[in-house]
């Protein structure tokens, strides 16, 4: 974050770098929203720290021997904390208590209709809320309405009756935490209605700008609908507003391997081309900067309407204008200011923007262009005249850009998406000139076909073309080999060691120095404080990546992951091995009709436990909410053999087309059945207990036919009994089957169909109940649960605990849970 001084000066100024006040500032208040979390206190006690840190910051000032501000600094970094404490406390809106109660709510809709296959999406700012006797009033929260009869707009006043719910945590490590995402934009509480519920009672913008910038958006969707196919028309929403609800979930997976997604969110990519635009235009009519100012603001305050105001766009605009604004005055421009002032527009508007990867993204990546391209562009000149290569600034500031952004930016895509991108480079130096041209012919043929739709049409054509030049190129570096790899997930130390060891590299690499602002401190105490910390985060980047490599004894780890109402286990072994057990699936992903679901679930969960391969899917019995995902894991990673119970084909048709998609991508299906054994890991005794030979083969046996597994390892022993129910259990006891085991994965998501006396029989210390919450068929039933408990059991449930993590050594059973028992208060 600082300022770049110009190469020719003086020589005993060359190469500083100068910090100013206000990205010290800046860079402060920022540190104090993101720690936020961590000062659980309520907003009256954080103010009352920041009125006593004002008053010694005042004093320091006042009656200090030179006037010191340090202390005026340290002020902001509260600030940032009560601002974040007080932007929580409104996001916990007290009707979130009724969650599971039917309320009457009338609200106004504050922000564009978020328009769904199968709903839509609206942002209410309540007038009020009744749950029984009990009124409330004021807060934010999402209507979610299904059945739809009329999509309402920006502005109305609608009144609505539905079933509250507030929003869970995730449920398994790493997963998107929409509780927390709701929270940064102020909303406690989602609603969900049915449309003949949802009546439009008034009406009147809440922003009398944002109601035409948003009609006119409308219109312009309308056009691109009419003048493209569904596919074109998608995509080039994406690209031009971010709007990405409708592309093909293979596309927009394609663009994220690749390194290119920021085309398909409004980024300062977007912003630049506008600017850019425009002064080209001005320059062409020879206006003066005056003039271009006067066209540049309106031009990109209707876009950031139409567009929502997102950080990464507010924070482009205002670096916008204030470069220009400098432009105007003859003032040198100073990007490192512009990129903290625009940082503190955004974050004194919305103090938690500061937790989110857009904000994170779009300022790592502008940091990286800055600082970084001229270093790189200079690079590149050395390089080649060492070679007798003269390279041309225009070509190495096209490499340089998407360079200094894929360095600003990597740490973060690694530590919230898990993802490295190689082929990022020529992938944004293909695309990007690209997109330019796309948003120009796309842009153009819908503002004709606005007006006249032959017109639009006209322009349709070229556009298509370059739309599926574009989606082929970024499929032809997604295909190559090494394209992309999926990596554990990385505890956040490590991107602050890279941003440090990255940061010293530029420094020893320039010969420059750190400049600290006047009255700040003494020169070079800079440079040491920068060493330092660059040194404990070494340290504890070191200490983080032995936890995060999993050192100490070898273990059994079992972890049931949290899928909704279904199962999924995975298995890694001591040596390595890798078996999954079930993949979860909710309606719709066995017949391959749904893309998003348990299975992608699961397969996140994979790659951020860094399992890149799988040596055995075992998929227990063909019902949908235990094989449904089994399509996305198998499409996503590699899988060396499947294993199914020998269900007769042909009685389950969409099961029989899961095997013949397995079977088509020449993965191994075997059978398995009772006195079978998986062979994975020498030290890892695996045992197929159940089915028993002959199976039914009627439909409806499908649960008893489960295939049941018993896991030992050293004296420690696990039993997965898939849905077996009384019949299946019965059969167990029968035949005398060993059943004794320290964990029990309890049948069938603990349904009431269970005989006391096979549970006694297991005897388990640990039993895991794998269920969703709030599902319609009543479990986990209360009669299994108390018998569990009488039983001596610890009963540990996904939907209550997220998913549940188990380490089983020789010496006993570690048990981790995905949720914390108590999310911190807002």
């Amino acid at each position: 974050m600082e300022e770049l001084q110009d190469p020719k000066e003086s020589p005993g100024e060359k190469g500083s770098l100068s910090i100013s006040p206000l990205v010290l500032i800046a860079f402060l208040y920022a540190s104090g929203c993101l720690l936020t979390p961590y000062f659980p206190v309520s907003g009256g006690t954080t103010f009352l720290a920041a009125l006593f840190t004002l008053i010694i910051a005042g004093a320091g000032y006042f009656f200090s021997y030179q006037r010191n501000h340090r202390v005026i600094y340290i002020l902001f970094f509260f600030l940032g904390i009560v601002a974040g404490r007080l932007a929580l406390a409104e996001a916990a809106t007290p009707i979130a208590n009724w969650s599971g109660h039917y309320t009457d709510v009338s609200g106004t809709v504050i922000t564009e209709p978020d328009v769904r296959v199968n709903e839509v999406r609206y942002v209410l700012r309540l007038e009020e809320a009744r749950v029984g006797d009990h009124a409330y009033r004021g807060g934010k929260v999402i209507l979610v309405v299904r059945d739809v009869k009329a999509v309402f707009s920006y502005g109305d006043l609608l009144k609505a009756r539905g079933l509250l719910r507030s929003p869970e945590p995730p449920g398994n490590p790493g997963d998107f935490d929409y509780a927390a995402y709701l929270a940064r934009r102020g909303i406690g509480a989602l609603i969900y209605s049915r449309g003949e519920d949802v009546h439009q009672t008034g009406g009147g913008a809440p922003n009398p700008l944002a109601k035409p910038a948003l009609r006119l958006k409308g219109k312009l969707f309308k056009t691109l609908d009419a003048v493209f196919t569904p596919e074109h028309s998608a995509l080039l929403k994406g690209i031009a507003f971010g709007t990405r609800t409708s592309i093909d979930p293979a596309v927009n997976e394609a663009f994220v391997e690749t390194g290119v997604v920021h085309i398909l969110s409004v980024s300062g990519l977007h912003i630049g081309l506008i600017v850019g635009f425009i002064l080209g235009l001005t320059r062409f009519l020879r206006l003066r900067s005056g003039a271009v100012l006067l066209t540049v603001i309106p031009a990109l305050l209707l876009y950031d309407f139409m567009v929502g105001f997102r950080p990464s766009v507010m924070r482009a605009t205002v670096m916008a204008l204030l470069l220009l604004w400098a432009r105007h005055l003859g003032r040198e421009r100073d990007w490192p200011t512009a990129l903290a002032a625009s940082a503190l527009v955004i974050l004194l508007a919305n103090p938690l923007a500061v937790g989110e990867p857009g904000f994170q993204l779009s300022f790592a990546a502008t940091w990286g262009i800055l600082f970084l391209g001229p270093v790189l562009v200079d690079l590149f000149g050395r390089l080649g005249d060492r070679f007798h290569i003269r390279v041309k600034p225009v070509f190495a500031w096209a490499v340089a850009v998407p360079l200094g952004a894929q360095l600003g930016t990597l740490p973060l895509i690694v530590v919230h998406y898990n993802l490295v991108s190689v082929v990022a480079l020529p992938a944004n130096v293909v695309a990007v000139p690209l997109v330019g041209i796309v948003l120009l012919f796309g842009i153009l043929g819908t503002i004709l076909g606005s007006v006249f739709l032959p017109l639009g049409s006209v322009l349709a054509a070229p556009t298509v073309f370059l739309l599926d030049l574009l989606v082929w190129l970024v499929r032809f570096f997604q295909g190559l080999p090494g394209a992309a790899f999926y990596v554990p997930a990385v505890p956040w130390v490590v991107a602050g060691l890279w941003y440090g060891l990255l940061y010293m590299t530029v420094l020893k690499v320039t010969g420059r120095r750190l400049k600290p602002a006047p009255s700040s401190l003494r020169p070079g105490m800079l440079t040491w404080i920068l060493r330092l910390l660059v040194f404990l985060l070494v340290i504890l980047s070191w200490l983080g990546l032995m936890r995060w490599l999993g050192g100490g004894e070898p273990a059994l780890r079992v972890d049931v992951i949290d899928v909704g109402q279904g199962d999924s286990v995975l298995v890694r072994t001591p040596g390595g091995g890798t078996l999954l057990v079930d993949a979860g699936g909710l309606p719709g992903e066995l017949s391959g009709q749904r893309t998003e679901g348990s299975g992608m679930r699961v397969v996140q969960y994979l790659r951020r436990a860094g399992v890149r391969r799988l040596d055995v899917l075992v998929l227990t019995h063909p019902h949908e909410d235990h094989c449904g995902g089994a399509r996305a894991v198998v499409e996503k990673l590699p899988v060396r053999l499947v294993v199914t119970p020998p269900v007769q084909e042909g009685i389950d048709a969409e099961y029989d087309r899961l095997l013949g998609f397995i079977r088509d991508r020449k993965i191994p299906v075997s059978t398995a059945s009772a006195g079978d054994h998986l062979r994975l890991d020498p030290v890892v005794d695996i045992a197929v207990l159940s089915p028993f030979k002959p199976l039914s083969d009627e439909p409806g046996d499908f649960n008893d036919e489960s295939l049941v597994l018993l896991l030992d390892y050293r004296g420690k022993s696990l039993l997965l009994t898939g849905d077996i129910e009384q019949e299946g259990q019965r059969r167990l006891l029968q035949y005398g089957v060993t059943l004794k085991s320290d964990v029990l994965k309890v049948p069938h998501h603990g349904s009431a169909n269970f005989l006391p006396a096979f549970l006694k029989r297991v005897q388990s210390k640990i039993a895991v109940v794998s269920v969703g919450s709030r599902n319609r068929f009543g479990q986990p039933s209360p009669a299994t649960l108390r018998e569990l408990e009488r039983l001596g059991a610890r009963v540990y449930r996904t939907d209550r605990d997220g998913a549940i993590l188990l380490r089983i050594r020789g010496e006993g059973i570690e048990v981790k849970t995905g949720r914390k028992a108590q999310r911190p208060a807002a």
